[in-house]
């Protein structure tokens, strides 16, 4: 059976989609057969950030009863990914029903290693239906203590509605003298640390390219973030929903 994880945050802008977009493609080149799924279901960017952007079913239609869930899935340019796209108009958007995505990708366990849910920010209706999709959950900050203290709460409140908190990633550090340290941040959030994605040029220069950085310039150091990342997920997936549910 294959893992179900939500990315998640407490604030727009953290770096969620490229998170889930260079999670997705690390563990695909792990071996590891992968679903990233748009679940942003207002803004949609994931799409664009892993090279498809003329999707002709979405998981708008499949949230609106016009088409099933494998009807939205397409191969990507890398290896062993596939990608569930999210529209971007907004007459999509008004007609798709977000209640129902925890029960229309449920399937997709059986299909892929790992499906990885792309979720807005925040606890609105549409967040909490995405991240209450997965069972696991891996939470993503920056180093400022409103967006750290903003995450935490997110993740006080899935662990409460019974997700297993894999950990958080703290993006995009070094990029000011105010950032909060590793090692603060960790003591903030209460949960484990398991990546530090420095801020790297390369990763920038990527999203302009419409290409992920593990991809882009693999022997960057915001790549080799990712990989660590990928690699301690690999591990750990699995683990905290077993004990969880014993």
């Amino acid at each position: 059976m294959g893992r179900m994880i939500s990315i998640a945050s407490g604030k727009g802008g953290t770096g969620k989609t490229t998170t889930t977009a260079n999670l997705s493609i690390a563990l695909g080149k792990m071996g590891y057969h992968v679903c990233a799924i748009d679940a942003d279901l207002t803004m949609a960017n994931l799409s664009l950030v892993m090279g498809i952007d003329d999707a002709y079913t979405t998981i708008h239609d499949v949230l609106a009863g016009k088409a099933t869930i494998s009807e939205a899935i397409y191969a990507t340019a890398y290896e062993n990914v596939h990608l569930i796209p999210a529209s971007i108009d907004w007459e999509h958007v008004i007609r798709a029903d977000p209640r129902k995505l925890p029960e229309t990708i449920r399937e997709l366990k059986n299909k892929f290693d790992y499906v990885i849910i792309d979720s807005p920010a925040g606890l609105q209706m549409d967040a909490m239906n995405a991240m209450l999709s997965g069972e696991e959950v891996l939470l993503v900050t920056n180093p400022e203590i409103s967006c750290v203290t903003d995450t935490m709460k997110v993740g006080m409140v899935l662990k409460k509605a019974g997700l297993a908190i894999l950990g958080f990633v703290l993006n995009r550090y070094g990029r000011s003298d105010n950032d909060i340290p590793p090692d603060v941040a960790e003591e903030v959030m209460e949960i484990p640390l398991l990546a530090v994605i420095p801020e790297d040029p390369a990763v920038r220069e990527a999203t302009l390219e419409g290409v992920p950085v593990v991809e882009y310039k693999p022997d960057s150091r915001g790549a080799k973030a990712y990989m660590r990342l990928a690699e301690k997920v690999a591990r750990i997936s699995g683990l905290k929903a077993q004990v969880m549910r014993k």
